[in-house]
């Protein structure tokens, strides 16, 4: 089940020529001051200029232990109908304890500083990298290959496990948000790429920082950051959820939009899907 829902998947995701040829606004519109109200003025002149957003809490200790325990039953589950460490693809749509995640204030009030009142909650996706994984997540912006325009959203990146250089945490190429689209280039399968795309040049766009990450921290970050992850050569895994968070008035390009789930303010589209919460 978990990899004919992988298969589904990809077989929306635009192909080559229309990510080099659709139109869509990938440009970045900052935050305003004006509106935060969990956010700080400086924090969101950081995000403004970075792109991102690192660390920030999330959950104490004995909470993320106990949202571990509930993860690992979840990545079980789906290795066991035959899916691997990175097939935990909205994940939302089948357990109801991960649906309520998406409205969790801790997440949700500072991506509407962000963003703006008007908040869906379109995806959320499970990256976990098993100790000498020698695959990576090579260099991209989501919103390359993102089917909605104007580019608006902001990922929630929840650190399950410890994430440091160690054990391949996510690394941002700092300020990179600002440069509009940047030219990507099909992978080739000796790349050993979870994604299908990837940037050459990396080191030409800006200075790259690690997102360290303590279990129970989260990062936020654009959807037009250039950022990726290397191989987990250790002997820990690394165990990373996201959630992505879309100004509601975004236009889905791609049927998408069926899995999104209204979290506050309106969606005055009406275009949005809002599956019902499952009952697991």
């Amino acid at each position: 089940m978990a990899r004919t829902f992988i298969e589904n998947f990809r077989k929306t995701l635009l192909s080559g020529d229309e990510l080099a040829t659709i139109e869509r606004d990938l440009s970045f519109r900052p935050a305003e001051r004006v509106r935060a109200k969990t956010l700080t003025a400086e924090q969101i002149e950081t995000f403004n200029r970075d792109g991102f957003l690192r660390p920030l809490p999330a959950f104490d200790a004995n909470r993320i232990a106990e949202l571990r325990r509930l993860f690992d039953a979840v990545l079980d589950e789906a290795m066991a109908e035959g899916g691997d460490s990175y097939s935990l693809i909205d994940p939302h749509l089948r357990h109801g304890w991960i649906y309520d995640l998406m409205f969790e204030p801790r997440f949700v009030d500072p991506i509407k500083d962000l963003i703006g009142p008007d908040l869906v909650c379109w995806s959320t996706h499970a990256f976990v990298k098993i100790p000498h994984d020698e695959r990576h997540v090579a260099w991209h912006q989501d919103a390359y290959y993102w089917p909605f325009t104007p580019a608006r959203t902001v990922t929630v990146w929840l650190a399950v496990d410890d994430a440091d250089h160690g054990n391949a945490c996510m690394q941002f190429v700092t300020g990179s948000h600002r440069l509009g689209k940047v030219p990507h280039r099909l992978t080739r399968e000796d790349e050993k790429n979870v994604l299908r795309v990837t940037v050459d040049g990396i080191e030409t766009y800006g200075r790259i920082a690690d997102v360290a990450l303590r279990a129970g921290e989260m990062s936020l970050h654009s959807d037009m950051l250039l950022h990726g992850s290397g191989p987990n050569r250790s002997d820990r895994r690394r165990f990373g959820i996201t959630f992505r968070y879309a100004d509601a008035d975004v236009r889905d390009l791609r049927d998408w939009s069926k899995f999104g789930v209204l979290v506050c303010g309106e969606d005055r589209r009406g275009q949005w899907g809002n599956p019902p919460r499952p009952g697991q």
